[in-house]
């Protein structure tokens, strides 16, 4: 037996070789785990580093939609106005014009509509203020108004002075396309989101944590708060659209869906998961 007095050295020169490996083993597991922990603590470390670069370099600039959108209305009502005023025999199809008109101006009663209600509402609703709010108006904008712009490109083709450039219109023609990357954003975040805020240390709560998570992620979830806070009947799109009463229950609740996270990509991308995880409980 090891004596209670004398010099480390002397104590291990007492131990059977046998326990001296037991104790060397024991020195290298805890030596191992350390450097293992280091190593996930570095890990940690380095991928929170890249998230924030990453989230930094998610940036859009804002693309002026309402003041483009008024300056082609503007425009379209001169050349209208120019038209109808000329001799019946010299007059060109006013007709499109027409069309453009009707388009223009539904779109511009939405984002009104856009601007002093649901931008408002939602900014009160979630405890903040948008730096862009343009950034909301993308997310409600659906991509049948491509067909708006294109055919107003194309209209200006050989109009020497034209309100908007091609890379102008062909930049507001994509304002659909933008709101599906913020719909792919959200459904991304959100879903980090919602397990951070249901998360249970217990492995016996996994199933229950993978179900409560795929209730709240549902178009049929989120469809309730998209009507709730306004966001369908603001869409920016055309006209021409099939009615509601024409269209799948399931359809409609994937377009409301989409339409709430495309909001929350807005909240990921100008405050971060930190605000996203604050909102989350407001869809529970």
């Amino acid at each position: 037996m090891v004596g209670t007095t004398g010099s480390l050295k002397q104590e291990l020169q007492e131990y059977p070789v046998a326990k001296k490996k037991i104790i060397g083993n024991i020195l290298f597991q805890l030596f191992y785990i350390y450097l293992k922990t280091r190593m996930v603590i570095s890990t940690y470390r380095n991928s929170n580093c890249r998230l924030i670069k990453m989230q930094d370099k998610l940036k859009w600039n804002a693309v002026g939609l309402v003041k483009k959108t008024k300056l082609l209305k503007n425009y379209i009502e001169r050349e209208k106005q120019e038209k109808e005023s000329l001799p019946a025999h010299q007059k060109e199809r006013t007709a499109p014009l027409s069309g453009y008109l009707r388009e223009l101006n539904h779109m511009l009663e939405q984002m009104e509509k856009i601007e002093k209600i649901i931008i408002l509402k939602l900014e009160k609703l979630f405890h903040l203020k948008f730096q862009t709010p343009e950034m909301i108006m993308l997310a409600l904008t659906r991509p049948s108004i491509r067909t708006i712009f294109e055919n107003l490109n194309a209209h200006f083709k050989d109009d020497p002075n034209r309100p908007l450039s091609e890379e102008e219109l062909m930049e507001l023609a994509s304002s659909g396309d933008a709101a599906v990357v913020l719909a792919l954003i959200g459904d991304a975040a959100l879903d980090l989101a919602i397990v951070q805020t249901l998360w249970d240390s217990s492995l016996s709560k996994t199933g229950e944590l993978t179900e409560k998570r795929k209730k709240l992620a549902s178009n049929e979830n989120l469809a309730i708060y998209c009507d709730e806070w306004g966001l369908y009947s603001s869409r920016l799109h055309r006209l021409q659209i099939i009615p509601d009463e024409k269209m799948k229950k399931e359809t409609v609740e994937h377009v409301k869906g989409t339409l709430v996270e495309s909001i929350f990509g807005v909240v990921y991308l100008e405050f971060k998961l930190k605000e996203l995880l604050r909102i989350v409980p407001l869809i529970q």
